[in-house]
């Protein structure tokens, strides 16, 4: 039984207040595995509280506004890096974000200079269209 007024837990089986059990929330008590100094870890797997690598969506966040057919490989690349690293395909999720970054630059190089390209058509199309026009002028 508790106390209702606060106050420690009283009765033949006191209980922690709000229904929490002995020891709480938080990190595992007691040491943490670790591996001898220069050894890896077991069967390749990256050390205890490793991140998972950059997924690099913002590059193929980029490629969207540039040339999209490229931004789309990227992006699905780039939404699977957190699931293999969960599933703990460690290597096929650092290749996914080697890809993701990979599809992503091609995207943003292709699209910048593809616009770049139209850019300059558009201004020696323009520069004809007044060279032309300023010689039919008979004022």
């Amino acid at each position: 039984m508790t106390n209702p007024y606060g106050g420690p837990p009283s009765g033949p089986n006191p209980q922690q207040p709000y229904g929490q059990q002995p020891g709480g929330y938080g990190p595992p008590s007691g040491p943490i595995p670790q591996q001898p100094y220069g050894q890896p870890a077991p069967y390749g797997q990256p050390g205890y509280g490793a991140a998972p690598p950059n997924n690099n969506i913002g590059w193929g966040i980029g490629s969207i506004f540039l040339c999209w057919p490229f931004a789309i490989p990227s992006l699905i690349k780039a939404t699977s890096v957190q699931n293999l690293w969960a599933q703990g395909q460690y290597p096929q999720a650092q290749e996914a974000a080697d890809e993701a970054k990979k599809w992503g630059k091609i995207g943003i190089i292709v699209g910048a200079c593809g616009w770049a390209l139209l850019i300059l058509f558009y201004v020696v199309f323009f520069v004809i269209i007044a060279a032309t026009a300023s010689s039919y002028s008979s004022y």
